[in-house]
């Protein structure tokens, strides 16, 4: 028996923009090409309304709030790749629901989307998939033109420079149900 997988690649066009500064946070989101919203404020309005999450959606904004007040330092975030990436999770007690995001520095965030943890690993959900590698493309994007100028942080902490990308997604469209080979006759 086989499944058979639809994959589409397509070109994604987003800016990283500031949303808000705050005396010891500077926080970002991502904004794709023709949408109205944010990736954080898309979060945030697909939960709000939501009475199975609105308790899981206030747990991650009071861990959100505390961020704001203290900067991000690194416990307030649950690591989500590699060691020595930004790429993270909030809030890193037991929630239904996880918002990922990018922590350049304590004083620079980038917030993301998120979405029902409906996996043991975001690699197994392909939603969450989808909303981490788009944040691993960030940092990446972010740290090479760091590394050659074309971005830099100023005192204020905030990041300077070309914040637009271009990246390919590999997006999953379909996953059929296994089928059984033909018999040969």
């Amino acid at each position: 028996m086989h499944r058979v997988l639809t994959l589409k690649l397509r070109m994604e066009r987003y800016e990283v923009e500031l949303i808000e500064q705050y005396d010891k946070l500077n926080l970002y989101s991502i904004r794709i090409d023709g949408h109205e919203y944010t990736e954080f404020e898309e979060f945030v309005l697909r939960f709000s309304d939501n009475d199975e999450y609105k308790e899981d959606l206030d747990i991650v904004l009071s861990w959100l709030d505390n961020i704001i007040r203290r900067g991000a330092l690194e416990r307030y975030f649950r690591p989500e790749y590699r060691y020595g990436s930004g790429i993270s999770a909030i809030p890193i007690e037991t929630s239904k629901i996880r918002l990922y995001c990018v922590r350049i520095s304590n004083k620079i965030l980038i917030l993301g989307n998120g979405g029902i943890k409906d996996a043991d690993k975001w690699q197994d959900s392909p939603l969450l998939s989808s909303i981490v590698n788009r944040l691993v493309d960030t940092e990446r994007f972010i740290q090479s033109r760091k590394h050659s100028g074309k971005i830099c942080i100023n005192e204020s902490g905030e990041l300077i420079g070309n914040l637009k990308f271009t990246r390919n997604d590999l997006s999953l469209i379909h996953i059929s149900e296994p089928t059984r080979p033909e018999p040969i006759s």
